[in-house]
Order: C-alpha cells, then sequence, then structure tokens
C-alpha cells in the first residue's frame, strides 16, 4: 500500500512540473516588437489612444503605446507602441 502511494504521489508531481515547464515556454515564444514614430500634433488628453489612433491610420495595429512630446515648436509627438511582432 505504501508503495502505491509513493508512485501516485510521485506521478502527480511530474505531472505539475511539465505543465508547469509547458505555460514557460509558450510565454517565450511570445516576442513583443516595439515600434517607435513621429506624429503631427502634440499628445492631447490622452497620449496612448493618440497614438494607437495615428498607427491605425496607416494600417498597424499596436495593442500599447507611450506618447511623448518630440518636437515642441511644431507640435509633434513620438509614439512607441508595443505590437505582436507583425509589423517587424
Amino acid at each position: 500500500m505504501k508503495s502505491f502511494t509513493w508512485f501516485m504521489v510521485s506521478c502527480i508531481l511530474m505531472y505539475c512540473v511539465l505543465n508547469h515547464v509547458k505555460e514557460v515556454k509558450s510565454v517565450e515564444e511570445n516576442v513583443v516588437c516595439i515600434k517607435s514614430q513621429v506624429f503631427e500634433q502634440n499628445c492631447g488628453w490622452d497620449g496612448n489612444k493618440t497614438c494607437i489612433k495615428g498607427f491605425n491610420k496607416i494600417k498597424e495595429y499596436p495593442f500599447s503605446c507611450e506618447c511623448s512630446i518630440y518636437d515642441v515648436d511644431n507640435s509633434r509627438r513620438l509614439c512607441k507602441c508595443k505590437f505582436p511582432t507583425s509589423p517587424c
């Protein structure tokens, strides 16, 4: 009875370890691509949405952006966005 119990416990532990390794491997395959571009106009109230709309106009679709001022005199913004590896 003891040997059967140890066998079952070891099988359950191996199952847990193998499932954990698969999850870590799949996370490494999903690499994010970062792309920057300068656009007209400044960031406005919500720079994130402004940058996403700017990239959408040129048929590129990011899922997250950061907006910063590039040139104050000419009212330009720098958008640094994350893409799911397709445009890079």
